[in-house]
């Protein structure tokens, strides 16, 4: 389905990037709306959209006014829209489809379009992606840490987020800047746009619930085999192969997984190798000497990264040495001092019990006293930190632990649940905390569930 000048659109859910999408339809679709499902758009925000002629509401429209209906796959399918939608016949697209179809208007010609979805790995599969690609092109990344330009070595834009629509915000921001590139590497939550020219599922592993628990979240990151445009390729983990069953045969398949398995096309081997078999192309990748940083904690990046590599026709000896030369991303697993103090920096978007249990494991083999700040600054990043994962995690490793500094209104009520457990409002606060809790050569590890 395309949009055409006649048709009247409504998107739903601005908190998520409906509200850019909606300012994009505008000049395209002959009507549009746009409904605040959340409630969380302030009163000027919604006048700067009726301002430019976008029809605002925070209550449900009738379906049937439109012939076409926006909405994000998390969106609860209960939403009176779009059940009043089904019933009446009337097309859905998701925001990522609409976005696909926007993208088609930009001027793309000779450039190269990487979408990264998955549960866990994907800014560091951009990152390390964007470090091997960029010794020999001009690469332009947009990660939850930022629209990055990798000649320049600079942030273009802070603060967007890995929403579909976000795509759209950083080309348009890349565009602005009059930056050149050739190719463009882009975080995306649940799924692609259709849009790429390589295609990457870095994992569905821990999967969880979405749209209220009435769909899973691998069934939306199926939207990057399903969209895919033909003749594009697919990188894929092979957990989502075996999950998915079988693909498409008009686009390339590369499997990958971190762990031995000759039956996929790239796969890491141990820690000191990644071996790949592509067609005639075979061999084995040494991997770094891990300073800094927990390579474990980066497997399937690495893994995930050599194999979008190499179907870019990069060499093996080029991705060995950006391997080499990589030393951790900020708030993934990355070893720093802090005022004389061991920093192990695992907050992130994607941060959850069980790779904080990872963490602590790492830190407890450094063998010093550690100090943990833990918790989230948001609940909404990435359906936030379960504060009844965390209380089962004190009961389990307070014991291991000097101190606990949880971070987080919803972390409160679980301060009194145990000694040397205290609380702070932000990361920030809590690791100036922590800093008081220790002494130097201490460890403070960090593990709160933010946008960084």
């Amino acid at each position: 389905m395309h949009f055409k000048s006649s048709s009247k659109v409504a998107v739903l859910d601005l908190t998520h990037g409906g509200a850019v999408i909606a300012r994009k339809l505008k000049n395209i679709v002959s009507e549009i709306a746009a409904v605040d499902v959340y409630k969380t758009l302030g009163a000027r925000e919604l006048d700067a959209l009726e301002n430019y002629g976008i029809r605002t509401s925070r209550e449900p429209l009738n379906a049937s006014d439109f012939d076409i209906i926006i909405a994000p796959v998390h969106l609860d399918s209960n939403y009176p829209m779009l059940k009043d939608a089904l019933l009446n016949n009337i097309p859905v697209l998701s925001h990522h489809e609409a976005v696909g179809q926007i993208l088609s208007g930009y001027n793309l010609k000779n450039k190269t379009l990487v979408e990264i979805t998955g549960t866990k790995a994907k800014t560091s599969t951009a990152i390390l992606l964007a470090g091997i690609l960029s010794g020999g092109k001009k690469v332009v990344s947009h990660t939850s840490r930022g629209t990055e330009d990798w000649s320049a070595g600079k942030v273009i834009k802070k603060g967007l987020s890995i929403t579909p629509a976000s795509v759209l915000s950083a080309l348009d921001a890349v565009e602005e800047s009059g930056i050149e590139y050739d190719v463009f590497i882009s975080e995306i939550s649940l799924g692609g746009t259709g849009c790429a020219d390589i295609g990457v599922i870095t994992t569905i592993a821990n999967d969880y619930k979405i749209a209220s628990g009435t769909r899973l979240a691998s069934d939306a990151k199926r939207q990057m085999i399903l969209n895919a445009k033909p003749k594009s390729t697919l990188v894929i983990n092979n957990d989502a192969l075996r999950f998915f069953g079988s693909c498409r045969r008009d686009v390339d398949i590369i499997s990958f997984t971190d762990s031995v398995n000759a039956s996929c096309n790239v796969y890491y081997e141990d820690e000191k190798t990644i071996a790949y078999y592509l067609g005639k192309k075979h061999g084995r990748i040494a991997l770094p000497l891990a300073q800094g940083y927990d390579i474990t904690a980066y497997k399937t990046a690495f893994a995930c990264a050599t194999a979008a590599a190499l179907t870019m026709n990069t060499g093996a000896d080029a991705i060995g040495r950006a391997l080499c030369e990589f030393s951790g991303a900020e708030g993934r697993m990355k070893k720093t001092t802090l005022e004389g103090r061991t920093l192990i920096d695992n907050s992130n978007s994607g941060m959850d019990i069980r790779v904080a249990e990872k963490a602590l494991d790492f830190s407890k083999a450094q063998g010093d006293r550690i100090v943990m700040v833990f918790g989230e600054e948001a609940k909404e990043v990435c359906e936030g930190l379960d504060p009844s994962g965390v209380e089962l995690f004190i009961q389990k490793h307070l014991d291991e632990l000097a101190a606990l500094v949880l971070v987080g209104e919803r972390m409160k009520p679980l301060v009194n649940s145990g000694k040397n457990i205290h609380y702070a409002q932000s990361l920030a606060a809590g690791i100036e905390l922590a800093k008081k809790l220790t002494h130097e050569k201490d460890i403070i590890l960090s593990c709160v569930k933010c946008f960084r």
